[in-house]
């Protein structure tokens, strides 16, 4: 699968998506203590890779100088700007992001990274517009250690979201950000407990689309790792996020 042809289908889905996304991932975030995680200050200056329809970005207003957001999405960009005005949203790829070197104190990318077949670049640009003293945040789902696990879960991602790419284990995140000139400063994996109604509406999915997911998880949910139990017409699963707080790395070969 080419990167030309994923990136089309991920814009795809979040131009069909856009009227319905930010309402349903409204406070995902909001109990993680992201900002303190951070470490970020009143002054700073703060990029999100990905940014959707603003919610991530969001939870740093007030809280730093300026927030900046790029997405690939043109009804994702126009959603964001609708509900946050005042925040710079430029229309781009996080792999050429228009941007000077060492320009924010904060890269962020917050549940982005699993639709990206290739990451690495992405955080490659991410480092390089973080300023020498600056952080890399990067918040995303993961998948478990275990190599079976992690492909049933995925096979599972895939069906439900053609966008989706990998979710990856903490072991390959954390090679990731070693490889893109990263040195990771502090981690934390958060378990949630979710509902599938919730992961997946009817208002925002096609009922075939449901249907064949539902019809997975009967047959296959005790081999994702995700611990999916029927609760009446719904079903409750785990889901893991790690977060990873990362400064630039001190090889003069990373770039």
């Amino acid at each position: 699968m080419s990167d030309r042809w994923h990136t089309e289908v991920l814009r795809s889905e979040f131009e069909r998506t856009s009227q319905t996304f930010g309402e349903r991932t409204k406070g995902r975030f909001d109990d993680l203590g992201v900002v303190e995680f951070s470490r970020v200050s009143a002054q700073a200056r703060v990029l999100e890779v990905g940014v959707g329809t603003g919610n991530f970005l969001s939870l740093f207003d007030g809280r730093s100088r300026e927030l900046v957001g790029v997405d690939l999405t043109p009804a994702m960009i126009q959603k964001a700007h609708a509900s946050f005005p005042d925040f710079g949203l430029v229309l781009a790829d996080g792999a050429r992001l228009p941007m000077g070197s060492r320009s924010v104190d904060l890269a962020t990318t917050a549940q982005t990274l699993h639709h990206i077949w290739e990451p690495l670049p992405v955080l490659k640009e991410m480092r390089r517009v973080t300023a020498e003293s600056g952080k890399v945040l990067v918040i995303d789902q993961i998948a478990p250690e275990r190599f079976e696990q992690a492909i049933a879960m995925n096979e599972l991602e895939m069906m439900r979201d053609p966008s989706h790419a990998s979710s990856r284990p903490p072991s390959a995140l954390r090679t990731l950000m070693g490889v893109a000139g990263l040195r990771i400063v502090e981690e934390r994996i958060v378990d949630l407990k979710q509902r599938f109604s919730n992961w997946m509406p009817s208002i925002e999915f096609p009922q075939d689309r449901i249907e064949k997911v539902k019809e997975f998880i009967d047959q296959h949910g005790d081999t994702t790792g995700m611990n999916f139990e029927r609760v009446g017409n719904d079903y409750r699963y785990d889901r893991q996020r790690m977060m990873i707080l990362a400064e630039r790395a001190k090889d003069p070969l990373a770039g």
